[in-house]
């Protein structure tokens, strides 16, 4: 049976499933570090101001906004003889690891513009990798829950590079005392080491897919058509709300964890270690879910029990690391549920747009889903450093902060991430492309194919034909060319 069909499952063996996933532990391992602790780093230790590092962060996120769909039109455009997506990954990973080395390594004294400049040409690698790579998955497999598996895997291996990425810093103050920026550089030279080994993995490995459609240049029309499709619109919206929730408490993590619940810096560590590591239980369980309820039913859950997550870590005692272990672990289980799904049901809207317009524009699709992640991960920071520096808060280590300053931090930590991811749940109700539906799409898209396969099939045969009635006249014609005697007559016989 056709693999496109709806009656049969295509199953990628885990022998291709890991080496393709492992090309989601660079930009994973990133992910943290960026939010999380160089946000803190730059404003700590190398002497921005809280606010210098938030406007700096969200002009260049602004700027890569513009990216994305840029890099999806680029890829969906590209044909070459190494495929659509490898070309995209090696141009990459060179260009993720020079801005790491140059953003990792940076010493106290460096300037906005110097940080502004590096963090462009890291989020243009991070770009060309994650869309390149999301493509790619979206391609590998046509069917709607399998999908959710093939993305759960390369989020079950990002957490593996994130617990390793946030490690580092623990094990290196354990083992040889080193200081917190030493910490900072060690996850830089990880992040360099892993990229070329995975990206490589994955590309000499995994096989792309052939290409149904020729490669087409975009339309601003077919772009807008996009955007106003109802599936496209709520995810998109409910991706925006769903990543500024996270990107809020990623910001603000080491100063809500060290100030208000007065942990040291290696046990705000071990708790994200334990927040992160627990997406490795989660993304197979939520995978799990989905299959019984839905992608978007499933996510909608999650939403839901992120408010529950987010009011245990906060009615945890300070400083007692017995309970808020468990805490931070079924708060880590929730938030790992959002991410993959919602990638996974961008592929299945892919299938909607292949079949409505009869151009494949997942590429283009990624690049929007990502474009609009960034903009809730880009808002994140300076609407809450601003509001920070507003009401008084010290972000200089050592400085203890309390009254309304502390009281600040409490609610941008927990108040408001749990009202934008209420926002994102209600986007998806009533979102109507379920696997019933996809199903019918995938066996629209499968008849299609097979007719163009065969009309393919007749013009090269007809041609063939042509070429063999041809050949004995040009055979002939050539022979009198050789023998010196021009051909005599009508020309035109």
């Amino acid at each position: 049976m056709d693999a496109r069909t709806p009656g049969s499952v295509t199953k990628l063996p885990a022998r291709l499933l890991a080496p393709f996933a492992s090309a989601a532990m660079p930009v994973s391992a990133l992910g943290i570090p960026l939010t999380v602790y160089l946000p803190n780093y730059y404003a700590s230790h190398i002497g921005i101001s809280l606010t210098a590092v938030g406007l700096a962060f969200s002009i260049v996120r602004l700027i890569d906004i513009a990216f994305d769909p840029a890099i999806g039109v680029a890829i969906n455009a590209t044909q070459s003889r190494f495929g659509r997506f490898r070309p995209w990954m090696a141009a990459g990973a060179p260009l993720l690891m020079i801005a790491v080395y140059m953003l990792f390594m940076a010493t106290p004294g460096m300037s906005v513009p110097y940080l502004i400049v590096t963090l462009l040409v890291l989020y243009a690698g991070f770009s060309m990798l994650t869309l390149a790579h999301s493509s790619w998955a979206a391609a590998l497999v046509p069917e709607y829950h399998q999908r959710s598996r093939v993305y759960g895997w390369m989020q079950a291996v990002g957490v593996v590079a994130i617990v390793v990425v946030l490690a580092i810093p623990v094990i290196t103050s354990k083992l040889w005392h080193f200081t917190i920026p030493e910490g900072v550089q060690a996850m830089g030279w990880f992040v360099i080491g892993i990229t070329p080994l995975t990206v490589l993995l994955c590309t000499f490995v995994v096989d792309e897919p052939k290409q149904v459609e020729s490669p087409q240049r975009i339309s601003l029309g077919d772009y807008w058509t996009m955007i106003a499709r109802p599936s496209l619109l709520r995810v998109l919206i409910s991706d925006l709300f769903l990543a500024l929730g996270p990107a809020i408490t990623a910001a603000l993590y080491i100063f809500f964890f060290t100030q208000y619940l007065q942990f040291t810096r290696n046990q705000t560590t071990t708790l994200l270690l334990v927040y992160i590591a627990a997406g490795l239980i989660g993304a197979p369980t939520w995978a799990l879910v989905a299959r019984r309820l839905g992608k978007h039913q499933t996510v909608m859950l999650g939403c839901v029990l992120y408010g529950f997550a987010q009011a245990l870590v906060f009615a945890m005692p300070p400083g007692n690391m017995a309970v808020m272990l468990p805490a931070m672990f079924f708060a880590g289980f929730v938030v790992s549920c959002f991410t993959f799904l919602i990638r996974a049901m961008v592929a299945d809207v892919s299938d909607e747009v292949r079949l409505d317009i009869g151009k494949d524009r997942a590429a283009l699709l990624y690049g929007l889903i990502t474009a609009t992640s960034k903009v809730g991960s880009t808002i994140s920071i300076p609407i809450t450093f601003s509001i920070l520096d507003a009401f008084g808060f010290v972000a200089k280590e050592g400085v203890v902060n309390t009254g309304i300053a502390l009281e600040a931090l409490v609610a941008c930590y927990v108040i408001v991430p749990v009202l934008t991811m209420f926002v994102g749940a209600g986007a998806l109700w009533g979102y109507k492309l379920d696997a019933v539906r996809h199903d019918d799409i995938r066996a629209e898209l499968a008849a299609r194919d097979a007719l163009a396969t065969i009309e393919h099939e007749a013009i090269e045969g007809a041609a063939g034909v042509i070429d063999s009635l041809a050949g004995p006249a040009e055979i002939m014609a050539t022979e009198d060319t050789i023998d010196g005697r021009r051909p005599t007559g009508n020309p035109a016989e």
